[in-house]
């Protein structure tokens, strides 16, 4: 069985720019190995593409004799469609001009409708060959990941295979599927993974040991890998999940880690880094002496400890790092911005040039400067964030080098000064019977109430809307905080929430 993936290559970040519109395309292709036909070598193209409005998929195939690379005519095929282990649909199809198409259209019906559609063509109708494809509908069609298909030919122009063992072709079609784990934070942050193999599920991200885990069904069969080139993943993580943005990660795979060289880093996105995770077929071989489930539960844990920001300005010239101290930033609290210039076109390398560094909240300037940046060393800016900060703060780098395009963003998250005194435990078992639902909301915001009226917990009183339930983010952290996930600054984020909706009063 043949497995394509709709992503074939992945060079250097430049280039996954331009392929990201390509594969967003949805279009697969290949030529299965030849196989005798009778007295005929002939071999399988397989091609697909999808709409992506409809997310209708179509798949074509057609065998051609290898010695002339004509396409075999009056083919008479039967075609079995599965996914996850289970046959969707089977039946014997007969085209006259020998290409069959199929085309998979999600709808609202939980049962699998399969039809002949005719398509006029002026060329089939002059030589007699008319043109078809075969129309399957049902809700199932909405998925993507991995479909296969057992295609044997029974007959074939010269060639009848009805009383001999079929020629049979197997291929395996991959369509991008996407992923989404909802943080439930103050911002709305999210990570998301795009797999261009399978379906991916137990999608998770834990804060205490800042770690993406996910999982994805996999077949560790030698002919399975043996006709699997790679197998491609994409995490994509917010900037503004700051513990998470580090130089370098690890990956491991049910347990066994990878090299290095699994993992590129992208930074060509203002409001996220994608993590491509690109396992080759050896690395899947090596893999299957130890595999005894058909799946991948993959880990991407982040290796360094300090905080490490990226962007690519929009004329794709430079690159920006930048890390700050400390790495947690809060309102009215001193900050170090210390960063770097690289230029993309002279291979990564550090570079002197004039920039425009501006801080925006709320969409308003609240600081700006110009400088010139070091070659030989981190280049250093030095303020105090207002008290009245948003919760994303958003840095600029402008004009970089004289040139008005040459601009970079990366979006900062801020938090609430921790408070000055320990918080007493039995506001974290409180927390804990709040997650538990053990008491009611009001219980758990009066318990909180009372501690800001004695200042036990302090936070910025600014009122910035007006709300009358509590989200259930800050439920959520409230249970992270209670088993130790979250720090007493993360718990203290939320109250401040809450202060500044209006929900808590002190």
């Amino acid at each position: 069985m043949n497995i394509v993936c709709l992503i074939c290559a992945l060079t250097v970040p430049v280039v996954l720019l331009a392929m990201s519109t390509a594969y967003g395309h949805g279009i697969g292709y290949e030529t299965l190995p030849p196989q005798m036909l009778g007295d005929r070598k002939v071999a399988m193209e397989v091609s697909s593409i999808v709409e992506n409005s409809t997310n209708s998929k179509q798949i074509t195939f057609s065998m051609f004799d290898t010695s002339t690379g004509l396409t075999v005519r009056d083919v008479m095929y039967h075609l079995k469609t599965l996914k996850d282990g289970h046959v969707l649909f089977e039946g014997e199809y007969t085209t006259s001009d020998g290409v069959l198409v199929i085309s998979l259209i999600p709808d609202s019906s939980e049962q699998i409708l399969v039809s002949k559609k005719k398509e006029f063509d002026i060329f089939g109708f002059i030589t007699g060959k008319e043109k078809s494809r075969i129309e399957a509908r049902g809700s199932v069609f909405a998925s993507n990941g991995l479909y296969k298909f057992t295609l044997d030919v029974l007959s074939a122009e010269r060639y009848d295979g009805k009383n001999v063992k079929p020629v049979r072709f197997e291929s395996g079609l991959s369509f991008p599927e996407s992923a989404v784990y909802e943080l439930n934070d103050l911002v709305g942050q999210r990570i998301k993974v795009v797999s261009y193999y399978d379906l991916i599920y137990d999608l998770r991200y834990d804060a205490a040991s800042k770690q993406v885990s996910f999982s994805m069904p996999f077949e560790w069969t030698i002919d399975n890998i043996n006709q699997t080139t790679h197998v491609h993943e994409e995490v994509f993580v917010p900037k503004t999940l700051t513990p998470f943005q580090v130089s370098k990660y690890e990956i491991a795979v049910n347990g066994v880690p990878l090299s290095e060289k699994a993992l590129t880093i992208d930074d060509y996105r203002n409001d996220e880094r994608i993590i491509h995770i690109l396992l080759y077929q050896s690395d899947l071989l090596n893999l299957q002496k130890t595999q005894i489930t058909n799946k991948m539960d993959f880990v991407l844990s982040a290796k360094s400890a300090s905080t490490l920001l990226a962007d690519v300005t929009d004329n794709v010239q430079y690159r920006i790092e930048l890390t700050t101290k400390p790495d947690r930033l809060l309102r009215g609290g001193e900050a170090t911005f210390l960063f770097k210039i690289y230029d993309v076109f002279l291979q990564g390398k550090t570079i002197s040039a004039d920039y425009e560094f501006v801080i925006k909240s709320n969409g308003q300037v609240v600081y700006s400067t110009k400088g010139k940046s070091d070659v030989s060393k981190w280049s250093e800016i030095s303020l105090t964030i207002p008290h009245d900060a948003s919760d994303i703060m958003v840095l600029s780098f402008e004009n970089i080098g004289g040139n008005g395009f040459a601009r970079a963003e990366i979006p900062i998250m801020l938090y609430d000064a921790l408070p000055t005194t320990s918080i007493p435990s039995w506001v974290k078992n409180n927390a804990n019977w709040w997650c538990q639902k053990a008491i009611t909301d009001d219980d758990f915001l009066k318990g909180v109430g009372y501690l800001l009226s004695e200042g036990v917990i302090r936070v910025e009183i600014t009122k910035e809307s007006s709300r009358s339930q509590v989200p259930d983010w800050v439920r959520q952290s409230s249970c992270w905080w209670s088993n130790g996930s979250i720090s007493d600054g993360d718990f203290i984020n939320g109250i401040s929430y809450l202060v500044r909706s209006g929900i808590i009063v002190p």
